[in-house]
């Protein structure tokens, strides 16, 4: 350690120069000395490395969508068939529970369940009650 002959702060003996006014161990001071607190923000372009990270950072996927039900098919037919009219309009969708076959119709819990991003729901909930108005005005003109 070292005393600063100016100010008399003590100094780590890898230091230069005090780190509070600039002045050598030999009592020479710096005129454009200027401490951490004032001085400007020193730039430092990136590394290609560092440059690379940022590029895997900006490429990682958003955290999952939430998925909620939308509609109770009473087929995997009909599942298929709706997901495709939703994909038309721009709006993803899955089936969930398609194994149950033709139960659907005796037990409803296990009727295929057509699942849409939270955000979607609104828009497929209007789809899919368009397609259930054309299919009950479809079957009351056939009966």
């Amino acid at each position: 350690m070292w005393k600063c002959p100016k100010c008399g702060t003590p100094i780590e003996p890898s230091f230069d120069v005090c780190w509070a006014c600039g002045t050598s161990a030999e009592g020479v001071e710096d005129p454009n000395f200027v401490t951490a607190d004032e001085a400007e923000p020193i730039y430092e372009p990136r590394s290609e490395a560092a440059k690379a990270d940022l590029a895997v950072e900006a490429e990682l996927p958003e955290p999952p969508a939430e998925v909620v039900e939308c509609y109770r098919a009473a087929s995997t037919a009909e599942a298929k068939f709706l997901i495709d009219r939703l994909a038309e309009q721009g709006i993803p969708a899955m089936i969930q529970g398609a194994k149950a076959g033709g139960l659907g119709y005796l037990v409803p819990s296990l009727s295929p369940r057509i699942m849409v991003r939270a955000h979607d729901l609104f828009p497929a909930r209007h789809l899919i009650e368009d397609y259930e108005r054309r299919r009950q005005l479809r079957q009351s003109t056939d009966d």
